[in-house]
């Protein structure tokens, strides 16, 4: 004996079904719109990421920062040669297409102060380990007033982007505003680009000598202020059994190329 109704043996009416599949293939295509991330957590720059953000804002110690860094630089080295072909290295691209070495600051790089400097003290760090290179921006709307247009910064040498920060706003106690960090793996430093408006690369991203990073911004919280008139700041870190201690670029900046 049979208790399947009428009602039930009647096949579905498709258009009782219209709306969920809309609802299905908006969903679809919603998540094939979503990128895969393009890092995995044993990338060794993701991972360098992560610790120097803790640097930054003052949640970890100075040794076991330390530990952590040089652990990364050996798998850091170790990634980039397998994958990268080792480029010229002897002189240094200007970081700022269109300028030179008459747009650093100070005079015969006076501006470059190290006086109770350490990397591990991140925000709160003592000195100015680098060089402030100005733009021609007397409106201080980020735009070249020659070329009309945002100016470019670009790699000064090879290498690795290790860590980011974007969308910095005024309320942020960030100095470096939006900035980005690279490690030459071959030479062991880290080259440091502040005050970005914004930024072309991702962590985990090689870049070549001369490639475009981003533009020059006023971000940051020296950097936004009036008085303070739009620049890039640079530094250069040398790498010492995992302590990146800074050193003076100028040299090599009135030496490289730059056009």
């Amino acid at each position: 004996m049979s208790y399947e109704s009428k009602e039930e043996l009647e096949p579905l009416n498709p258009r009782t079904l219209e709306p969920y599949l809309f609802v299905s293939v908006v969903l679809i295509l919603f998540l094939l719109t979503i990128p895969p991330h393009p890092l995995s957590q044993n990338d060794p720059a993701f991972e360098w990421h992560l610790p120097y953000s803790n640097i930054r804002d003052g949640f970890i110690s100075k040794e076991e920062a330390r530990e952590k860094l040089k652990e990364l630089e050996i798998l850091l080295k170790g990634s980039y040669l397998k994958t990268t072909n080792v480029e010229q290295r002897d002189r240094l691209y200007f970081p700022l297409k269109g300028y030179g070495p008459t747009a650093i600051g100070g005079k015969e790089g006076s501006g470059y102060q190290i006086q109770d400097y350490d990397f591990f003290d991140g925000n709160q760090h003592q000195g100015h380990p680098g060089h402030d290179i100005f733009i021609h921006d007397k409106n201080q709307d980020g735009i070249d007033e020659g070329a009309g247009k945002p100016v470019e910064v670009i790699a000064a040498v090879p290498g690795i982007v290790v860590s980011i920060n974007l969308n910095w706003k005024p309320s942020s106690p960030i100095r470096g505003g939006n900035y980005l960090w690279i490690y030459d793996p071959i030479k062991s430093r880290y080259y440091y680009y502040a005050h970005l408006h914004e930024v072309f690369a991702k962590v985990g991203q090689t870049m070549s000598k001369g490639e475009p990073l981003g533009t020059v911004g006023r971000t940051g919280v020296k950097a936004y202020p009036k008085k303070s008139p739009t620049h890039l700041h640079f530094a250069v870190h040398q790498s010492v059994d995992g302590y990146p201690k800074p050193i003076n670029p100028y040299r090599d900046l009135i030496k490289g190329d730059w056009n």
